[in-house]
C-alpha cells in the first residue's frame, strides 16, 4: 500500500483494515477543516482578542442559525484536529513486529515534512497568486494591513500567517516527533515522556501563552527577523516559538504515540461480538455529533485548545475532544465505502486549501444570499458542505500529487534507467558518462534524498 507520502509499505490484513478506516476519517475531517477556514470559524477576534464565538461568513440574518451550528459542529471545532493528531500517532506507532514498542524513526520523512512547511510561507502562497491570481490571495490582511507591495520581503513576511496560518499543525508534529525520538534514545519512558510534556503546557508564559518571541524585539538584523518569521509564523505581532496551545496538541500526540495502541487493543478484546455490529456503529457516530452540537451550542468555541486561556475548561475540552473523534472512528469502522482517494490526499488538500480562504468566503456570502429563500436552510449547508468536497475530490488532490513528484518520478527514472541497454565495452577500456547519465544520476541523488528512508535497517541495493 502506498502511504499519504508516498512511499510503499507491506501491510497485514489488519494493518489494511486501519488504514481503510483512516481514510475514511480523513476525508471526514478534511470536510470539517475547510469549513472551519472558509466560513472562518472562531477565526475572527474581538478587540480584546478573544474570538467570535461563531462563523463569520454565516452569522448573518440572511441564513438560518440551525444552518451556521451545523456547519460548526457536524464537520469542524476541535475535533478534526484532534482526529488527525489521534490516527496520525496511531499510525506512527505501528510497531515493526507484533506487540513490539513503537519506535520514532525520524529521518528524511521528516526533513520532507518541514520543507513542505517552509514552502507553505514561501514559495506556494506567491505561486499561487500567481497562477490563480486574487483568488489565492488573502483580502482582508490582519490587524487592519494593507496588502504587503513586495510578495517576497520582510513587508509580506511580516504578515505571512495570513496566507499561511495553518502551517502549524506540521511544525507542531515535527516537534513533538524530535521529541519523542531524543526521549527513545536516552531511554525515557513513555509515561515519563507524556508527564514532562504535559508539564510544558502549564508552565508560566507571557501575555496570552506564548515564549520566547524573537520579533518583539525590532531592533534585530532585519534577515534575522525575516528568517525567524518564516520559521515561526507571523501575524504582524510577533513570532513566538512556543504556543501554549499548540504545546496541548502536541501533548495530546505523545499520548496517543504511547497510550492509543495499548487503549485500543484493550478495548478490543473486550467488546462482546453483540456490540460490533452497524447498529452500534450508527449509534457511535452520532453520539459524536450530538457531543458537538452540544459544544457548538453551549461552549464555543474551546479556549484552552484555541488561545491557550481558560485552563479551568482544560478537562471538558480535551476530554470532548478525544472522544468525538474517537466515536467517529467507531462509526467509521461500519462504513462500507473505499475514500482512499480522499483520505490519502489530505496532506495536498490542507496545505492548498487556506490559499483560496477569502474568495471562497466571498462566494459563500453570495451564495447563502441566493438561496436565502429556503425556508429549512438545508439547501446552504449541502452547498456548502458540496463546494468543500469538490475541494478535497480534484483541486486538494492535484496539489498532493504536486507535492509528492519527486517520490512518484523516482521509481519511474530507476525503471527507465535499469532497461537501457548496456552499450558494449571493449577489453582495457573505461566507458564514458554522458551528460544524460550524469544529470540523472544526480537527479536521482536528490530524489533520493527526499524520499529515501532512513532508520529502516535496510541496506539499497546497488545499482
Amino acid at each position: 500500500a502506498m502511504d499519504s507520502l508516498g512511499q510503499m509499505k507491506k501491510l497485514s490484513k489488519w494493518a489494511m483494515f486501519e488504514n481503510h478506516v483512516i481514510h475514511r476519517c480523513y476525508a471526514f475531517w478534511m470536510i470539517g477543516v475547510l469549513t472551519d477556514h472558509y466560513m472562518r470559524c472562531a477565526i475572527d477576534t474581538y478587540s480584546d482578542g478573544s474570538f467570535a464565538p461563531f462563523c463569520t461568513i454565516l452569522a448573518r440574518k440572511s441564513v438560518k442559525p440551525w444552518t451556521e451550528i451545523l456547519v460548526r459542529s457536524f464537520f469542524g471545532n476541535d475535533q478534526d484536529m484532534f482526529g488527525f493528531i489521534m490516527l496520525g500517532a496511531y499510525q506512527d506507532a505501528r510497531p515493526e513486529k507484533d506487540n513490539g514498542p513503537p519506535r520514532v524513526k525520524l529521518g528524511l520523512k521528516d526533513v520532507f515534512v518541514f520543507m513542505v512547511y517552509l514552502m507553505m510561507a514561501l514559495p506556494l502562497p506567491q505561486l499561487m497568486h500567481m497562477i490563480f491570481g486574487s483568488w489565492a490571495w488573502p483580502v482582508f490582511w490582519s490587524g487592519g494591513n494593507e496588502a504587503p507591495q513586495d510578495e517576497w520581503g520582510w513587508d509580506y513576511m511580516r504578515l505571512n500567517s495570513d496566507t499561511s496560518d495553518h502551517r502549524w499543525y506540521l511544525l507542531m508534529i515535527l516537534q513533538t516527533r524530535i521529541f519523542l525520538q531524543i526521549g527513545e534514545v536516552i531511554g525515557v519512558p513513555g509515561w515519563a515522556q507524556v508527564i514532562f510534556y504535559g508539564a510544558t503546557c502549564a508552565i508560566p508564559m507571557q501575555g496570552r501563552g506564548y515564549l520566547f518571541d524573537f520579533c518583539q524585539d525590532r531592533d534585530q538584523q532585519p534577515y534575522a527577523l525575516y528568517v525567524f518569521s518564516w520559521v515561526f509564523r507571523n501575524w504582524g505581532k510577533g513570532c513566538p516559538m512556543v504556543l501554549r496551545w499548540v504545546q496541548i496538541y502536541g501533548f495530546f500526540y505523545v499520548l496517543c504515540f504511547h497510550f492509543l495502541r495499548p487503549l485500543v487493543a484493550f478495548i478490543t478484546k473486550r467488546i462482546p461480538e453483540r456490540c460490533r455490529t452497524n447498529t452500534w456503529a450508527a449509534g457511535a457516530f452520532s453520539t459524536s455529533q450530538m457531543i458537538g452540537l452540544s459544544m457548538a451550542l453551549f461552549h464555543y468555541p474551546n479556549l484552552v485548545l484555541e488561545s491557550g486561556t481558560g485552563l479551568q475548561w482544560a478537562w471538558l475540552e480535551m476530554s470532548v475532544a478525544f472522544l468525538q473523534p474517537a466515536l467517529i472512528a467507531l462509526g467509521m469502522a461500519a462504513l462500507p465505502f473505499n475514500l482512499a482517494w480522499w483520505g490519502n490526499t489530505t496532506l495536498g488538500c490542507y496545505v492548498f486549501h487556506f490559499y483560496f480562504k477569502d474568495q471562497v468566503g466571498m462566494w459563500v456570502w453570495s451564495l447563502c444570499d441566493w438561496v436565502a429563500w429556503d425556508p429549512t436552510g438545508l439547501l446552504a449547508f449541502f452547498l456548502i458542505i458540496g463546494l468543500c468536497a469538490i475541494f478535497t475530490t480534484f483541486l486538494g488532490p492535484a496539489g498532493h500529487y504536486f507535492l509528492l513528484t519527486p517520490t512518484l518520478l523516482y521509481p519511474r527514472i530507476v525503471k527507465a534507467m535499469a532497461a537501457r541497454p548496456k552499450a558494449a565495452v571493449g577489453a582495457g577500456t573505461r566507458p564514458r558518462s554522458s551528460p544524460f547519465a550524469i544529470a540523472v544520476g544526480a537527479l536521482r541523488g536528490c530524489i533520493e534524498i527526499v524520499v529515501g528512508g532512513s532508520g529502516n535497517g535496510k541496506k539499497r541495493s546497488k545499482v
